[in-house]
């Protein structure tokens, strides 16, 4: 789970200009492919993206996503 800000620097019908704010859940798997690197397959179960009525619009985003990944130790 994590929590973050953005800046969004275009206007839509459902979020204004300017800092947002992004909530997020993502849950998934890590394999061990090769010594000391991983493929990682997950989803992003809950994801929401607002700016907490500072300006108007606020409707947000509601996301749900794939998320494919690979990583190595250096």
């Amino acid at each position: 789970m994590s929590l973050g800000f953005n800046y969004i620097d275009t206007r839509t019908e459902r979020i204004a200009k300017g800092f947002t704010f992004l909530e997020n859940f993502s849950l998934g798997i890590s394999y061990e492919t090769f010594s000391d690197s991983y493929l990682y397959i997950g989803t992003n179960l809950f994801g929401h993206v607002s700016n907490l009525d500072f300006n108007l619009p606020n409707a947000g985003y509601n996301i749900l996503g794939l998320e494919i990944g690979y990583s190595f130790k250096i």
